[in-house]
């Protein structure tokens, strides 16, 4: 008889290809029990900054932030997928999309989403007498080196508006100096913005940055702008240029409930939602609102961090409701104590819980994103 071998709660079946494995780190549970792992993009990058905030809040918590170098949102991914020495990755929202045959259906399957961070936006430079994105159609545009973020997300967005340039791949630098002689006519950047990388392109009046609408379907993006403050050699003083923002998430493998990973995962939502506000006001990368993830989307909010922000949501709505509760009762015409408010909260609280308990409502409010 076969011998039978035991699983344990965090295996995951693997019917990948040899070519989209990716070899898999061995390293110790207990050494990793207080360490998240998250690859993000190199040192110095826009990454940088969501980086530090996630190691502030997690040393709070006595835990530990391990940086992995990004190899391109691709391949991150993959190694989210593959690799169990991961946690998190930072990638784009859209990055499923540039996945093919198995490896796009087990990451859909597989893969949450924690929070959002913030977005970059699509740049293109282009000559002056290119006024529309349409205008591309057959021509020469640069998308940056396959595997890029910059790459992934032109090619996405050319295909959703139907439009087919002729693409080259060249680096950025490379690709500023051909534009700069007409050997192409545009060049495309997916960064944060202001971009160093734009304000340092020398435009000598003759070159701008091209308007992008929003089109239908683009679950991934949301509507953006550049302004003449931020780049006064390539807008007009006075002037705005719309443009597409591209989302970025906290991507997470969907272990198994109660798994060790799962547990882990759980703990990380809870301390980021716990510094959530905190996050925001200091001006870190985290954001309320910042792009409609739907399901068609393809991503789906690790359902523990599902929670906490339909808490969350919750307490907000409650909070509103005493607010018009005091304002119509006249309480309000005289200062009310901290200890004396929050008793009243509590109360109001818990008679509308009691009221709940007996008349079932559907449930309301808002998600964060």
């Amino acid at each position: 008889m076969a011998p039978v071998v035991k699983r344990s709660k965090d295996h995951v079946p693997d019917h990948s290809s040899p070519l989209e494995k990716i070899p898999t780190l061995k390293v110790a549970d207990q050494t990793l029990k207080n360490t998240v792992s998250v690859i993000s993009g190199e040192v110095n990058s826009t990454y940088s900054r969501t980086l530090d905030g996630l190691s502030e809040i997690l040393s709070h918590s006595q835990m530990r932030l391990r940086p992995i170098a990004s190899q391109g949102p691709l391949q991150d991914l993959l190694s989210l997928l593959h690799r169990t020495d991961i946690d998190t990755a930072i990638v784009q929202a859209d990055a499923l999309e540039g996945l093919e045959g198995y490896a796009q259906a087990a990451a859909r399957k597989r893969l949450r989403y924690l929070f959002q961070v913030s977005s970059k936006a699509v740049h293109i430079l282009a000559p002056r007498d290119i006024t529309h994105i349409r205008q591309l159609q057959g021509r020469k545009v640069n998308i940056d080196q396959p595997g890029s973020g910059t790459h992934l997300t032109a090619s996405v967005m050319f295909a959703k508006i139907g439009i087919k340039p002729e693409f080259t791949t060249y680096d950025q630098d490379t690709a500023y100096q051909r534009l700069q002689s007409g050997e192409i006519q545009a060049s495309i950047l997916v960064a944060s913005h202001p971009s160093t990388d734009v304000l340092a392109f020398p435009s000598s009046g003759r070159f701008h940055l091209l308007p992008i609408a929003l089109e239908d379907g683009a679950s991934h993006y949301r509507a953006g702008q550049f302004t003449a403050d931020e780049y006064p050699h390539l807008i007009e003083m006075g002037q705005q240029v719309g443009t597409i923002e591209v989302g970025r998430i906290l991507a997470v493998r969907g272990w198994p409930e109660g798994s060790i990973r799962y547990r882990k995962l759980k703990r990380l939502a809870e301390v980021i939602d716990t510094f959530l506000d905190e996050l925001k006001q200091s001006g870190q990368d985290f954001q309320q609102g910042d792009i409609n993830l739907q399901p068609e989307s393809g991503w789906q909010r690790f359902e523990p961090a599902q929670t906490l922000l339909d808490k969350r949501a919750q307490q907000a709505d409650e909070q509103r409701a005493f607010e018009r509760l005091i304002v119509a009762s006249g309480v309000c015409s005289t200062p009310i104590s901290t200890a004396l408010g929050e008793r009243l909260y509590q109360d109001f609280i818990g008679w509308q819980r009691a009221r709940e308990k007996i008349t079932p409502s559907p449930t309301s409010g808002s998600q964060l994103d």
